[in-house]
């Protein structure tokens, strides 16, 4: 295909892919712009607010917290198109979708999220249909509290962190915590067997933040194994097999596992040339101005472009900010923004304390918070924040292209 591509349904100023927490705040931020011509694709006709799924995990929220119609949060003004995008012909600017329509644009704006990887791990959805499996990642945060539940004392439970890229890593940290918490809670804690598998150097990419949570880590007894994948699924045996760096392989049995799974960018992306030679899928993009390296009229935010840093809801913020104010301002030949990499990795260290985490691309935390107060240490204050402030703020100001 290329720019002859044949007859098109509609052409958009501006289309976006992706109806989550990116393409939607896009959309209203654009709008707000003066850009009136706005096309959304999304098939799903639920929108779930993912950071609220740990707290489900975790018993502290329910779905309907974490849930809106798609069509409650499509920006007044934008035109939803309810259809999977399959294939982009960037040369062409033009949108194919799985019904067969075809839509033109003038720029296009990714926000397409990450899909399992079934070619890194198999087997992960039929695991994941076994009772004794559960991920917030896979839309199983109440099996997993279900789990947590039920777990008896001396029992074993199995956490996995994969390799990048995943949706806000240290949002895969939480559900040992609060997990651990109830535990201790209801006397089985010291007690339980908690492993937890990393497969990476460290927690997050923060030494500082990585030192303090691997502290409490260890003060709840958790063994945990870094730079370590998940290789093979056994849930018949309720076991999984686990490689490490050196080539050391083990077995862990369990009577609960929560996995989150190695993740990758959608392969109809590759497809269509977007990804270039980025690993897993990653739209290829400058991870500074947020364009493409090669297609200039095609923007990318979020967990499927390779934005160099750990991806996380407070990164999304001010990368949709740049992204628009740099699309605009391309146009005009104006000057691009530069995106600094900061992004945010809150974790629950107890059933209602957090670290708000935030650092910036090289590592280095990167505080909100006033000069005088520990940006490491865990406080209720924040996790009051995270659980009942955010979600607040997600549906009513950021899906709304406000802040």
């Amino acid at each position: 295909m290329g720019a002859g591509s044949d007859r098109v349904d509609r052409a958009f100023e501006v289309l976006v892919v992706g109806g989550g927490n990116a393409g939607v705040s896009a959309a209203a931020r654009l709008i707000r712009r003066g850009v009136d011509d706005v096309g959304l694709i999304e098939p799903q006709h639920v929108h779930t607010y993912r950071p609220l799924l740990s707290y489900v995990g975790g018993g502290q929220a329910s779905m309907g917290d974490a849930e809106r119609t798609q069509r409650s949060v499509i920006p007044r003004g934008c035109t939803w198109v309810q259809d999977s995008a399959v294939m982009i012909d960037a040369p062409g600017r033009t949108v194919w979708c799985a019904s067969g329509r075809r839509y033109r644009y003038r720029d296009l704006v990714l926000g397409t999220g990450l899909v399992p990887d079934n070619d890194a791990l198999a087997g992960i959805h039929t695991a994941l249909d076994d009772p004794s499996v559960a991920s917030n990642y896979v839309y199983r945060a109440e099996q997993t509290w279900q789990l947590v539940q039920d777990m008896p004392r001396g029992g074993h439970a199995v956490f996995t962190v994969p390799r990048p890229p995943v949706s806000c890593t240290a949002t895969t940290i939480k559900p040992v915590f609060l997990a651990a918490a109830h535990w201790k809670r209801t006397g089985r804690l010291p007690g339980v067997d908690i492993t937890l598998v990393v497969d990476r150097p460290d927690l997050v990419p923060s030494p500082a933040i990585h030192a303090r949570l691997l502290d409490r880590l260890r003060a709840l007894g958790v063994r945990v194994l870094f730079g370590t994948a998940v290789t093979e699924l056994s849930p018949a045996g309720r076991s999984v097999t686990v490689t490490g760096g050196d080539g050391t392989v083990e077995q862990l049995t369990y009577d609960m596992l929560h996995l989150v799974p190695p993740f990758r960018g959608a392969r109809w992306l590759e497809s269509s040339g977007l990804t270039g030679t980025r690993p897993h899928g990653l739209i290829d993009i400058d991870s500074r101005t947020l364009r493409h390296r090669a297609h200039p009229e095609v923007w990318a935010a979020g967990d499927a472009a390779a934005v160099e840093t750990d991806p996380s809801g407070g990164a999304l913020r001010r990368q949709i900010s740049i992204l628009v104010d740099n699309l605009l301002a391309a146009r005009s030949g104006g000057r691009l923004q530069d995106y600094d990499g900061y992004t945010v990795a809150p974790v629950t260290t107890d059933a209602h304390r957090l670290i708000p985490g935030e650092y910036d691309r090289s590592g280095a935390v990167a505080s909100s918070l006033p000069s005088f107060l520990d940006p490491l240490r865990s406080r209720l204050s924040a996790w009051a924040f995270d659980r009942y402030v955010l979600p607040r703020v997600y549906w009513n100001l950021i899906l709304e292209g406000r802040i």
